[in-house]
């Protein structure tokens, strides 16, 4: 056996080596998107809608509301992290811009995208790019947005002013977002509910997936508090900074609207178990609406905050 301390020690991962293996993750998340699989709590239909109706503006979802924020339909959007393209895609569709732009690290992601844009005939251009380190032209576009994307970039800062610099005199920022701890170490309250919560669930809905890890029947008993070295190997920049999200937002942009979305119980509490919860058992339904409407509590009353938020700016100039 090797003594450790004459071990070779490897070097750590370089910048752009983290960046490789990010944008080789997401690429191979299309085959688990295409799958139709649920594995995280968005996934679920019914946690969907009711997540949407939290989004809610006047009574519509961001991307229709931004027309009417800015005035008329953005002269051109662009989407950080915009993956697929899928919300740009939403924008579009909701008469809110007239021509799509979107960056993303993976070229697959992108390659996907430009293939749909393409298929549409739509305007635009999705182009492979570091948000990071990426300067944007000034005074371009009349709608800047992210969703669920900006919590795994690391220089906040330079994005943000980036943005900031981009945006016209008309221009909104709209993040869509986690927001919640940074690399997932999640706060001891929010840990106590989710395990509370879990404990009440019939076995039926606690069953772990099969064929993986765990033996055939094996349930869920806890959730724990992953370490930050979990994290990143999982995802290099999972999370990186998400907790200086909604502070630096406020710092740059002055806040036009503002919604809770909620996730701070249910992003944990459905990890792993999520595909137990079919819509057309009535008793899932039942668990689902109830943890929703706790969650709601505990969010509104100020007790936990919201781990997801949609925030909306415009440039402090």
């Amino acid at each position: 056996m090797t003594d450790p301390e004459t071990r070779p020690q490897l070097e750590p991962p370089t910048y752009e080596q983290k960046i490789l293996s990010e944008a080789e993750k997401w690429g191979q998340h299309l085959r688990v998107e295409a799958s139709g699989e649920w594995n995280a709590w968005l996934d679920h239909p019914l946690i969907n809608e009711h997540y949407d109706q939290r989004s809610f503006i006047d009574g519509m979802r961001w991307e229709s509301w931004v027309r009417k924020a800015i005035g008329r339909p953005a002269g051109c959007s662009l989407d950080l992290g915009c993956g697929s393209g899928s919300r740009s895609f939403a924008v579009f569709h909701a008469g809110s811009t007239t021509r799509v732009e979107g960056a993303d690290l993976s070229p697959d992601r992108i390659g996907e995208a430009e293939r749909m844009r393409q298929a549409s005939g739509m305007p635009g251009e999705f182009r492979v790019e570091d948000s990071n380190v990426a300067t944007l032209p000034r005074d371009r576009y009349d709608l800047i947005f992210s969703a669920h994307s900006f919590h795994h970039f690391l220089e906040l800062e330079h994005v943000m002013q980036e943005v900031s610099n981009a945006l016209t005199d008309r221009g909104l920022f709209v993040l869509e977002e986690f927001t919640g701890p940074t690399q997932f170490q999640w706060t001891d309250a929010q840990l106590g509910f989710v395990n509370a919560i879990l404990m009440t669930l019939p076995e039926s809905f606690r069953e772990l997936p099969k064929g993986r890890v765990w033996p055939p029947g094996a349930l869920k008993t806890h959730e724990g508090r992953p370490l930050p070295e979990e994290v990143m190997a999982a995802s290099p920049f999972e999370s990186i900074r998400s907790a200086d999200i909604a502070p630096l937002f406020e710092q740059f942009f002055e806040i036009v609207q503002i919604r809770k979305l909620g996730g701070t119980i249910q992003h944990l509490l459905y990890n792993g178990i999520m595909h137990n919860f079919h819509p057309r058992i009535p008793r899932a339904v039942e668990l689902i609406q109830g943890i929703c409407r706790l969650e709601d509590e505990l969010i509104d009353t100020g007790f936990l905050p919201s781990d997801f938020t949609l925030l909306i700016g415009r440039p402090r100039r």
